[in-house]
């Protein structure tokens, strides 16, 4: 499936190209994150090696005044095929730009939350977002949305399979997902968001959990010769069986972060506490901490620690992983 799902993504970007008039109608980018770490977990040997963890290479032409097209190809780590760096599609959108309060999109479209985030944070070659971590939420599915902006407001509602990019079949029941954001002044930025849906795994008469996903994200940050931005993020994923068989449970999460650049030099921390609403359970705690060095445009190297404790809810449960991780773009 994923062998098939390669040649569609490899055939969509090369149409995509094949149809431009002129090289610069198509603007072809890439982005690859590469560490080579210390790895330790409780139970398990330790690991030192390296790892492309993404490769993303991605295609865009503006077809006319209103409509655009963007294919992405992603490359991940996967330990259960034989070939362990995959290939597979993680975008194909089409976006329809009638004015910047009205935008439509349609396709395997980004979806409101991760990929926002992540821009703010700036630090995805280190670490995925908490709600992408924990599996809450996907960055790109199959599915319609509509967004835009007016003035100080901004809004991105999508109605998805739910699946995610890596499992875009048909669902009886899709996924809604949204962001409700206002930046009243220079800097600041303060977002709302919200999913609820099955993440595509909803059957009739069977046993599924029901997903509904708050987050209010409140960030402040400045570009000049000292650039910053600090964030705080307080999520709430409440899961219900519909059938009752389980018991019903609310995985409460905060994530802290703030990263800072002067120059060539910077540095990141972020801090993450989970609630995961069993009896017995600990409070899962974890750490990240970087210093950056970015070498020249479009890359960054860093030293980092990653540290996290009472994994899953387990007391005494452990894991870090300490090395130099890299982001190159172009």
């Amino acid at each position: 499936m994923k062998k098939q799902v390669s040649l569609t993504a490899l055939a969509l970007a090369t149409a995509l190209t094949a149809t431009a008039a002129h090289a610069d109608d198509v603007k072809l980018s890439g982005k690859v994150f590469f560490d080579y770490s210390k790895h330790t977990a409780t139970g398990s040997p330790d690991k030192t090696a390296g790892t492309i963890n993404r490769t993303y290479i991605s295609a865009k032409k503006k077809i006319d005044d209103v409509w655009s097209a963007a294919v992405t190809i992603d490359s991940a780590y996967d330990s259960v095929t034989s070939k362990h760096n995959n290939v597979f599609l993680k975008k194909a959108q089409l976006t329809g730009k009638f004015s910047d309060a009205v935008s439509v999109k349609l396709g395997m479209i980004g979806t409101p939350w991760i990929g926002y985030q992540d821009k703010l944070n700036g630090h995805r070659y280190i670490s995925k977002s908490y709600v992408d971590t924990h599996k809450m939420a996907s960055s790109a599915d199959a599915g319609v949305g509509v967004f835009g902006k007016v003035d100080m407001f901004s809004y991105d509602i999508v109605s998805i399979n739910g699946g995610g990019y890596g499992n875009t079949a048909k669902t009886e029941k899709t996924d809604l997902e949204a962001r409700f954001g206002v930046k009243p002044i220079k800097g600041l930025t303060v977002d709302l968001g919200y999913r609820s849906g099955y993440l595509g795994k909803f059957v009739a008469t069977t046993t599924e959990n029901k997903n509904t996903l708050t987050q209010l994200l409140v960030t402040y940050g400045q570009k000049g010769d000292l650039s910053y931005r600090v964030g705080a993020n307080v999520i709430s994923n409440k899961i219900v069986d519909d059938l009752g068989v389980a018991a019903d449970k609310t995985v409460k999460g905060t994530e802290l972060w703030a990263w800072v650049r002067a120059d060539k030099f910077g540095g990141y921390i972020r801090n993450e506490s989970t609630d995961y609403d069993v009896a017995g359970s600990a409070k899962e705690k974890r750490t990240v901490v970087s210093l950056d060095y970015h070498a020249t445009k479009g890359v960054v190297l860093s030293l980092v620690s990653d540290r996290t404790s009472d994994v899953g809810g387990t007391a005494g449960s452990d894991k870090s992983t300490t090395g130099l991780f890299s982001q190159f773009k172009f």
